[in-house]
């Protein structure tokens, strides 16, 4: 068996962060993380969830509850009371939605990693492709910029030459026809 390169997964201490900006920071990127888990559970477990959180600053308060407070409270509250039926149609029609907004939050984080794979495939593809010497002003030498003024003094001459054409063209038929002298 070959040795391991990396220590792996590990179970990390969860401690209080002193710093107070390193806290607020972890609390903003943790909470969406702690949401989505919170509707993973709801969606396999078919769970009555609620989840109250404060911002450390205290200033903002955010919540997450399925399928509605009143379930929910009612549940923490009396857990083996019976809910009646307009508030079993509530919580239903809740759940159902939650699931259709699930399906389609992972349809579109499917498509969001389809497209950052192309992006990073077609990134992939531009670094390995050898670039032509237009591309990069790192890849212009004397031979190219040689080729490039030839190519622009032909096209000068050429053009000059279809203009004299034109302009011979123009002078002869805005000339006046010979008039005839038999009359």
């Amino acid at each position: 068996m070959e040795d391991k390169k990396t220590a792996g997964r590990q179970k990390i201490s969860i401690e209080k962060l002193q710093d107070e900006t390193k806290r607020k920071v972890a609390f903003s990127k943790r909470l969406p993380s702690l949401y989505k888990n919170a509707s993973k559970i709801v969606r396999a477990c078919n769970v009555d969830i609620g989840i109250v959180s404060s911002c450390p600053s205290g200033r903002n308060q955010y919540s997450y509850v399925h399928p509605t407070t009143d379930v929910v409270i009612d549940h923490f509250v009396n857990p083996t009371m019976e809910l009646d039926l307009v508030t079993r149609l509530v919580a239903e029609n809740a759940r159902n939605i939650a699931i259709e907004n699930n399906i389609k939050l992972n349809e579109l984080e499917a498509r969001e990693a389809a497209e950052k794979e192309k992006i990073r495939s077609l990134e992939q593809m531009d670094n390995i492709r050898e670039k032509c010497w237009w591309e990069s002003i790192d890849q212009i030498n004397v031979e190219n910029l040689t080729r490039f003024e030839t190519t622009l003094n032909f096209a000068e001459g050429y053009l000059k030459d279809q203009l004299k054409k034109l302009e011979i063209g123009t002078s002869s038929s805005s000339e006046a026809p010979p008039e005839n002298e038999d009359s």
